[in-house]
């Protein structure tokens, strides 16, 4: 369990009285905002961003130690409940809200910029902003919206939490939860994973209509929200919260379908390799090959993680110690804690908090490396001011991937036993054709999903969507008989009505690492200083601009082919290494 003391030690005075303080706040925030036409411009945007500032650090805090909580335990009521009460303080604002963002529009906010230091700081979110109002509801459409969305996504994205975190998975001769029956598709046993694989699908089928029920649900919502608000499809306010360009995201879609049949060859080659001749059977997607593969213990994941962050940067060790020592992390999984894993930045304390379901495979490592590089892309931004702590989603995995990297090239440098090689090298190929071939089907199964939700959906179309998408993205690499049709459940992504289509970003990030570690290889001297720096510029601009700070054009088809070709070279490298360690 990780240790939250430094945001609150409980639900307790200290966190009631900070309740009670931000009420205060949403009242003095409704003054100020009426006040505005008795304010000059430029006071009164200062006047706005100094109490934005201020909230920011105020929420984050509040809010951080509820959903931490929650998070840990989804079967404990009291966390869920100040959460909702913190929703409910924070949309009492919601017309005053709107009121500041038509107000936006009627100002010159270059011109204003030139008369403030504080606006020119905050100028890009203003005009962000600004751009927003033209999707804006009424007032009280908007106040509708908040308090409906309540009872609407916002609960049935919960059901879905509680669904899979709950779910009993009968497997062999015990019962066991959904994150650690799905953690034995990297165990080295094959009817492990195979016995593993089939109770998965046969559990996940008892919670499939009452998901199937959520998921489509929460994107009927989206339909009709983004129907009234103007925009063209779903994807539209995903780019223009992602700080990025449709160009941008063609050109990255364009070179991971290129580059799909590369993938597909690796896919039929570890299917031969397993002595499969149709195909990669979905539960061997993660079978470990090659020898020297073991089952770390957290203490010398540890050990690994720091030894290859300290050989890339002093800072990142220092990081990455930091939160080990402190109890940043929470470990191994556990009846009732969420599946997956993820890393929350709070940078108005200074830290961060990672959660994982840690049982000791290589995967798991580099998972834990993963969140690790979230934290330090916290760790830059603290020192950014407040209004400048949150990054886009595809620029938020670019540190989480490069630290994967960073742990896999220090492996494979240490290594000239043949067997060894392939366990690491096709290890992290594992992970890079889960970010752009299942990304894909994601990709393909979303979108098919938003053309179709204009009424409830049942399961039978949600797997065969699933499957259809699956067999457009892996082609042969992935037997056509034994795929996963429920991906779609148990991945928290698609159950949030403010984050369609989270699935490109990853694509993106891996992709920009990769890109980024090749321009460390070639000069590691002057790049840590210039990383950190596009690090901490990553919540202040768009994608395409930050990524013109390393001299990268992302709207363009180039820099994402270099990036893919260096993944090629490992599935070639790996099938040579899977025909001469064949029989040896």
């Amino acid at each position: 369990m990780w240790n939250l003391d430094d945001l609150y030690k409980g639900f307790d005075d200290t966190y009631q009285q900070d309740i009670k303080k931000l009420e205060d706040m949403t009242t003095s925030f409704k003054s100020l905002i009426v006040k505005k036409e008795n304010m000059t411009p430029v006071v009164f945007l200062e006047s706005y961003l100094q109490f934005e500032e201020m909230m920011s650090k105020h929420v984050r805090t509040l809010y951080a130690y509820a959903s931490l909580r929650y998070s840990s335990n989804v079967n404990d009521p009291e966390p869920l409940q100040y959460m909702a009460t913190l929703d409910r303080i924070l949309k009492s604002t919601t017309k005053e809200n709107v009121l500041f963002t038509r107000y936006l529009k009627t100002l010159d906010l270059e011109a204003l910029s030139q008369q403030s230091a504080l606006i020119k700081n905050y100028l890009y979110n203003l005009e962000r902003e600004q751009d927003s109002a033209k999707y804006m509801l009424s007032e009280s459409e908007e106040l509708l919206l908040t308090k409906l969305r309540e009872v609407a996504s916002d609960s049935w994205r919960r059901l879905q939490n509680m669904l899979t975190a709950n779910l009993k998975v009968p497997y062999r001769d015990q019962v066991i939860t959904l994150s650690e029956v799905r953690n034995l598709a990297y165990e080295h046993d094959s009817l492990v994973r195979k016995d593993g694989y089939e109770a998965e699908l046969k559990a996940l089928e008892t919670v499939e209509d009452a998901v199937a029920l959520s998921i489509t649900n929460i994107k009927r919502e989206v339909n009709v929200v983004n129907e009234f608000r103007g925009y063209t499809s779903p994807l539209e306010p995903t780019l223009k919260s992602s700080k990025m360009t449709q160009k941008t995201l063609d050109a990255l879609i364009t070179s991971m379908e290129s580059y799909r049949p590369s993938f597909e060859a690796y896919l039929e080659a570890k299917a031969k390799y397993l002595g499969h001749q149709e195909g990669l059977p979905f539960y061997d997607l993660f079978a470990p090959v090659g020898k020297g593969a073991k089952t770390y213990t957290y203490e010398e994941a540890k050990a690994l993680v720091l030894e290859a962050f300290y050989g890339f940067s002093d800072h990142l060790g220092d990081f990455a110690k930091r939160a080990f020592d402190n109890e940043w992390i929470d470990v191994e999984p556990r009846p009732g804690k969420i599946g997956g894993a993820f890393c929350s930045n709070q940078p108005q304390i200074g830290q961060s908090r990672i959660l994982t379901n840690f049982t000791g495979s290589l995967s798991d490592i580099l998972t834990l490396a993963h969140e690790l590089g979230h934290g330090f892309h916290g760790e830059i931004i603290k020192d950014n001011d407040p209004l400048h702590w949150s990054y886009p989603m595809p620029l938020a995995e670019t540190a989480s991937i490069f630290c994967e990297a960073i742990v896999n090239q220090h492996l494979l440098k240490t290594i000239n036993d043949d067997h060894f090689k392939l366990f690491v090298l096709e290890n992290a190929l594992q992970g890079d054709t889960q970010v752009i071939i299942d990304i894909l089907s994601r990709f393909y199964f979303e979108t098919e999903l938003f053309k179709e939700a204009t009424k409830p959906v049942p399961a039978a179309s949600l797997k065969k969507w699933m499957l259809d998408a699956q067999e457009k993205a892996y082609g042969k690499g992935l037997n056509q008989s034994l795929r996963h049709p429920y991906m779609w459940l148990m991945k928290p992504h698609y159950y949030s009505a403010g984050l369609n289509f989270y699935n490109f970003p990853y694509a993106f990030g891996l992709l920009f690492g990769k890109g980024l570690y090749g321009l460390y290889e070639k000069n590691s001297k002057p790049f840590t200083k210039q990383y950190e720096t596009l690090l901490a510029y990553t919540t202040k601009a768009s994608v395409e601009d930050v990524a013109k700070t390393m001299n990268i054009d992302v709207s363009d088809t180039t820099f994402w082919n270099q990036s893919l070709d260096v993944i090629k070279r490992d599935i070639e490298e790996v099938i040579a290494l899977f025909k001469k360690t064949k029989d040896a």
